[in-house]
């Protein structure tokens, strides 16, 4: 026991994925960088109903991993890391509230939540779908909202203490690297026309350092009815990926039938579909 020579452990041995419909959750780790990522499709902590609870940061997020923590601002302040809301007039996000599984098989998860804006009752269903692949999650959501209604999402946080990470932003696409080279990106693939991409800084607000930085998009005026939003979030060390823009971000497509499926083609060319 303390003679043996330590061994290579399972997310150093290559690239793995497993979903636990129990909990819903979607696990997929990369051998390249070491990082284990868990997106979260049924675990909000919360009672039963109809017990109701505000979101904790540590149980509300659409993903964690082991290379990164979620923002924690202190109230009423909100962060948008791997989160999807719509926009009160006042610029606040709708918490995810109570999560509502949709099952969790092979490369994929679902689940809704009821984004409630303030002054409405019923609020608005937001349903998304997750499908992972390498270091890639594609995110397909399908949100009821009135028109007009401005929708942010966000993809990872990372954090450092030696300084605060780098943020870029372009059509639809922001990124923030930290000094280390983990980088965090969020891609628009679909219904994000018009979109604004931008890079939420803050310090002393995040476990893994002082300086932490989250890259969103942000559309400012829903269509009204249920829109089709298609999104690629990437947290990656691997500097192939990182220093790729084709496997980053630009080398994955969707493509939207008429009757709402989604197919997704990653970079590898590797495929997967959502059925509406």
């Amino acid at each position: 026991m303390w003679t043996a020579p330590e061994e290579p452990g399972p997310v150093e041995t290559g690239d793995a994925r497993r979903a636990l419909p129990a909990p819903g959750w979607l696990l997929h780790s990369t051998a390249s960088d070491g990082i284990v990522r868990l997106v979260n499709h049924g675990s909000d902590r919360l009672p039963p109903p109809p017990a109701t609870s505000d979101d904790s940061p540590h149980y509300a997020r659409l993903a964690y991993s082991s290379a990164t923590a979620p923002e924690t601002p202190q109230p009423p302040h909100t962060a948008p890391d791997n989160h999807i809301a719509l926009l009160a007039p006042d610029g606040a996000p709708t918490p995810r509230g109570r999560i509502h599984p949709l099952g969790a098989e092979g490369a994929r998860a679902a689940s809704w939540h009821r984004a409630v804006l303030p002054g409405s009752v019923e609020g608005h269903r937001i349903e998304t779908v997750s499908v992972v692949h390498g270091p890639w999650e594609v995110r397909v959501h399908r949100v009821d909202a009135p028109p007009g209604t401005p929708v942010r999402e966000g993809g990872w946080a990372v954090a450092d203490d030696t300084g605060p990470p780098v943020g870029r932003t372009g059509p639809a696409r922001a990124t923030a690297r930290r000094a280390d080279g983990l980088t965090s990106t969020v891609v628009g693939l679909h219904g994000w026309q018009g979109a604004g991409a931008a890079v939420a800084h803050a310090a002393g607000t995040n476990a893994c350092g002082h300086h932490s930085a989250t890259p969103y998009l942000t559309l400012p005026a829903h269509p009204g009815g249920t829109h089709l939003l298609v999104t690629l979030v990437v947290l990656s060390a691997d500097p192939d990926v990182n220093g790729d823009p084709h496997a980053r971000g630009s080398g994955t497509r969707v493509r939207v039938a008429a009757a709402g499926e989604v197919e997704i083609r990653f970079p590898d060319g590797t495929r997967e579909r959502v059925p509406r």
